[in-house]
Parts: structure tokens; C-alpha cells; sequence
């Protein structure tokens, strides 16, 4: 499955034909037949029609962004988690998931109920799995930071989270994690997604592998829409799909992540 890829001259094509509204706020269409905001000082360069990758996108955000979903949804941190009831009644409306419906008041019970999702940790699999990560797991000095110093047992969260931790979290922690928690399938995909990201932010790259993902990031994504409700899934989600290409355009994202940069703003 080939993901649709802009280059600088179809980009410019599209920002051309743009028309600014007659309040001048914003452009005709947008929403229809575009999504453009703004045209960027980038797209004037004499040299922009001809990049075959004129932007870039950040895959520490997009990383930490897609493991905060993830975490707070498989931990049902309540304000957080992704599978909330507003996002269960749109599922009750575009997905075919009975099991997953919210329940109507009946009996006693005088308020609508979640009935519990399969990707979604029990209570009690919830303390085991922060015991596990507060008394257990360990890294080696520098690899990571001291995650256990965050965790709270009576709240049920884990504080003080940054970027760099939900890297570590999503590539190395979520797999061992959650199995044995949640049916294979859906510990199968997520093992798939963080294989994804470990192979992506690889301090060496093969084209072949990289060409490969490609191939398989809209796959990866149909799968974890199989599984999550929609209200789970955000244009951050979405742009797995553009993550590979960017790779194999741009090459290792060490060279092009926002780690370095913000690691060196306390020097500026």
C-alpha cells in the first residue's frame, strides 16, 4: 500500500491556487478541499518546487505524543485515556464493537456504564504493572531516566513524565509491560508498534528496511484501529504513515529530531 507523497512543486501547486476569504481570515475551502492555514516563508525559496522532502516532521513529538495516548489508555488515567465515553458513543456509531457499547441504566444502577475494553488494564494489573516499573525495572546509568520517582500507588499515575521518557517507554517498556495483561492480539500489535519506532529511531538505517515500513505503516495503523475507539486516533496518529518516507528521504532521525535542539536551549 503506497501512502500518496507531496513534493515541493505539487505543495506549491496547491498554495497557489489557494484564495484568501474576503474577511481575511483564512482561505476558501478550507476544510473541503484543503487544510492549509498559512503559507510558510519556506515555500518562496527558488529552490522549494524542486525538494523531494519540503517538510519535516518531528518524530520526538509525534513518538511522545502517540506513547502518552498509549499510556494513558492502556492505564485509564481518568481525564487522559483516549477510550472515554464520548469516544465510546462514536464508536457505538462507526465501528461494530456490541461488546464495547455503553450500557443504559437498568436495576439499581441508576447512572450508564463502560463496560471494560480488552486493551485496557484491570485494577489490580494496574498496581502490578507500576510495582513492576517502581521496585523492579532498571536501566543503565545514562540510559534513561529514573522512572520509579514518579510513580504514585495511590493515584495511580505516573508523574513527571518528559519526551525522552515516553521514547524509552513506547520502544523498550510497553511490550514487556502490558503481556500477559492483554489478549495476544492486541499485545501483538502493540510489540508491532514499538518494533516500528525502534527500527525508525536506529542510529543506522537500511533503505530496504526503511522501504519495508513504508509498506507496512498503513497496515500497522488499520490494526490499531481495529483495536482503539476512534476518538483514540488524531493527525499525530496519522502521521506514522509519513515517518518511514521522511527516513528514507531524509535519513537517521537523530539528524533531524528536536532531542539535540531543546537539549541545547538551556545553553542559549
Amino acid at each position: 500500500m503506497d501512502v500518496p507523497v507531496f513534493n515541493g512543486e505539487a505543495i506549491l501547486h496547491e498554495l497557489n491556487a489557494l484564495q484568501t476569504k474576503a474577511l481575511g481570515d483564512g482561505y476558501e475551502g478550507y476544510g473541503e478541499w484543503h487544510n492549509w492555514t498559512h503559507i510558510a516563508g519556506l515555500t518562496k525559496l527558488p529552490y522549494f518546487k524542486d525538494l523531494k522532502l519540503p517538510h519535516n516532521i518531528d518524530v520526538m513529538h509525534t513518538e511522545k505524543n502517540v506513547a502518552e495516548a498509549l499510556f494513558s489508555t492502556i492505564l485509564n488515567i481518568p481525564d487522559k485515556t483516549k477510550d472515554n465515553v464520548k469516544a465510546r458513543v462514536d464508536q457505538e456509531k462507526l465501528c461494530d464493537r456490541p461488546k464495547l457499547k455503553m450500557v443504559p441504566p437498568q436495576g439499581t444502577k441508576k447512572n450508564w456504564t463502560k463496560p471494560d475494553a480488552d486493551f485496557v488494564l484491570t485494577r489490580v494489573q494496574k498496581r502490578e504493572a507500576l510495582e513492576w516499573i517502581k521496585n523492579v525495572l532498571m536501566f543503565p546509568d545514562g540510559y534513561a531516566a529514573n522512572l520509579s520517582r514518579g510513580v504514585n500507588l495511590t493515584t495511580g499515575r505516573v508523574n513527571g513524565l518528559k519526551s525522552h521518557d515516553y521514547h524509552i517507554w513506547i520502544e523498550r517498556i510497553l511490550p514487556v509491560m502490558v503481556r500477559g495483561y492483554v489478549p495476544d492480539r492486541v499485545w501483538r500489535v502493540l510489540a508491532e508498534l514499538s518494533h516500528f519506532f525502534r527500527q525508525l529511531c536506529a542510529k543506522e538505517i537500511c533503505p530496504k528496511v526503511i522501504l519495508q515500513m513504508e509498506q507496512k505503516a498503513p497496515e500497522l495503523l488499520c490494526k490499531l484501529e481495529m483495536i482503539f475507539p476512534p476518538g483514540f486516533f488524531n493527525p499525530m496518529q496519522h502521521l506514522i504513515l509519513h515517518l518511514p518516507y521522511e527516513a528514507r528521504m531524509g535519513g537517521p532521525v537523530q539528524n533531524r529530531w528536536m532531542f539535540c535542539i531543546e537539549r541545547e536551549q538551556k545553553n542559549l
